[in-house]
Order: structure tokens, then sequence, then C-alpha cells
């Protein structure tokens, strides 16, 4: 027996690969992201017995965070660390709600108070369910479950698009972003067929009366100032 049989053990695989998200399960605002991250290597196996006490398939998120050793921090809404994916995802929320010019602190307090959370306007899922560093890591051969990333994808990837169709399709949305172009592919076939129109950086279409629009990742330098900022509400929107 190797000192890590007991953690891996208790990981339940099943309820993390059918996990959706956080926030509110019928939000108007979908935000679908290609893989949730992971601070380090070395916490993965926390993370993932984390994951499998998750008893339902849409959380809050801040009670997500709850025992983790400073998951509290993360919703101080005067304190908090910049995050910069949750960032961009507050300036839109923040834009439809009617703030012009959305600050700083004005993201901070959103992110904190209403991003992802049970009785809030947002829904934050992920195309696939496995946390990772970096989209090129693979750390999960030693679980003798997938031996690559490419075999992982080619049979978690058809469930997992299935199962964002259906829940998407569950209730009217307002709007559905999905972020991170090398998997635009994948987005689409989601969505199935749908009539596209590039804005720019961003991709429009029209889903089920839902707008639907793919962009880059957006903890990319595509959402740096406030004007990057201010043409993805635009676009994302439908107000230009």
């Amino acid at each position: 027996m190797t000192q890590h049989d007991g953690p891996v053990r208790s990981i339940n695989w099943q309820r993390i690969e059918n996990f959706i998200g956080f926030g509110r399960r019928d939000a108007p605002f979908v935000f679908v992201g290609l893989e949730e991250g992971l601070g380090a290597a070395e916490a993965l196996l926390e993370e993932l017995a984390i994951r499998s006490t998750y008893d339902t398939p849409v959380m809050d998120l801040k009670e997500s965070f709850r025992g983790s050793a400073d998951g509290e921090r993360y919703f101080d809404p005067d304190h908090a660390p910049i995050e910069p994916t949750w960032r961009v995802m507050a300036d839109l929320m923040l834009r439809h709600a009617g703030t012009i010019r959305p600050t700083k602190d004005d993201r901070r307090h959103y992110r904190t108070l209403r991003l992802g959370r049970s009785d809030g306007e947002t829904l934050l899922t992920e195309l696939l369910p496995y946390p990772h560093p970096r989209a090129s890591d693979w750390l999960y051969e030693r679980f003798a479950k997938y031996p690559t990333r490419a075999a992982y994808e080619s049979d978690v990837l058809p469930k997992r698009k299935a199962l964002l169709r259906d829940v998407l399709a569950e209730s009217p949305r307002k709007l559905i972003v999905c972020y991170g172009k090398s998997h635009w592919p994948d987005f689409a076939d989601i969505f199935g067929n749908v009539r596209w129109e590039d804005r720019g950086i961003h991709r429009a279409g029209f889903w089920n009366g839902s707008r639907v629009v793919l962009t880059t990742h957006l903890s990319a330098h595509d959402f740096n100032t406030d004007e990057q900022l201010a043409e993805f509400a635009r676009v994302a929107l439908g107000t230009a």
C-alpha cells in the first residue's frame, strides 16, 4: 500500500465528472470555461478530496471554499486578491446592471458578494471537470484512469458537452459566454447549428433564444484595459 492509497480511495470520480459548477442552476448569465485551475500540482489530492464531498451538482461558490486554508480571503469585499477571470465576469455583470465604467472596487465587491452565488444571476461551469494548473498539464496518469490528456478528452468531452447542453436548455438564458479560443469548436458543438458572426476577437450567435459569445480566455491580455472590457460588454450584451 502506498502512502496515497487512502486519499485516492476517497476520491469520488463520478461526482467530480458530473459536477456542473457554481452559482444558480437556472441563472440567466452563464460562463463556460475550459477547466478549473489549480494553484499547484501538490494540491491535487486535497482538491479532489474536497470536490468529492460536493453533494449537489451546483454549489454556492463561497460555500465551496469553506474549510480551505485561505478561502475566506477570496470573499472579503474590501481586501480580496485580484482573480483575473472573475474580474472580467464581474465587470460584464456590472455593465449589464447599468454601471457605465466599473472601478476596481466595484468589480471586487461584485465578485466577492454576488458572482457564482446560489442567490445570484450567474452560473460558472467548465467544459472539462478535472482541475489543472495549466491546460498543457496532465496530472492524472497515476490514478490509472486516463494515461494521457488526449485519452481523457476523447472519453469525457462528449459526455460533458451533452451534460452542459441539457443543463443550458433547462432554463431561459440571457447570455452564455464560452471562453478559451483553443476549444471554440468544442463549445460550438454544445449548441449545434448556430449562425456565428465574428466581432473582432469575439464570435456571437443565438441558440434557443439565448445570446452565445465565444471569446478568448478571460485572464488574457485582451481584457486588460477599460476599453477592451467595454468592447467585450458591447458584443456580449448585444449593444453594438
